[in-house]
């Protein structure tokens, strides 16, 4: 598995939401050697696991706040 960088993973994942925007999506990669796994439906982020730990999320937020959830890798 190639390694990510924080913004370039944001920037997939901004992607992936945008191309899936009324169904599921997931993509599992490693971000800053950390392995991350997401499914997600529009900005809610239903799994967000960084090495395998869940990460709360909040439904249906705002971009700016999506990207923040994002920006903890």
């Amino acid at each position: 598995m190639t390694n990510t960088s924080k913004p370039d993973f944001i920037a997939k994942i901004n992607d992936l939401r945008k191309s899936n925007k009324n169904s599921w999506y997931t993509w599992t990669g490693t971000v800053n050697h950390k392995i991350i796994q997401i499914k997600g439906f529009k900005t809610w982020l239903q799994i967000f696991r960084i090495d395998g730990l869940q990460v709360n999320t909040v439904m249906d937020c705002s971009v700016k706040e999506f990207n923040k959830s994002l920006d903890k890798v």
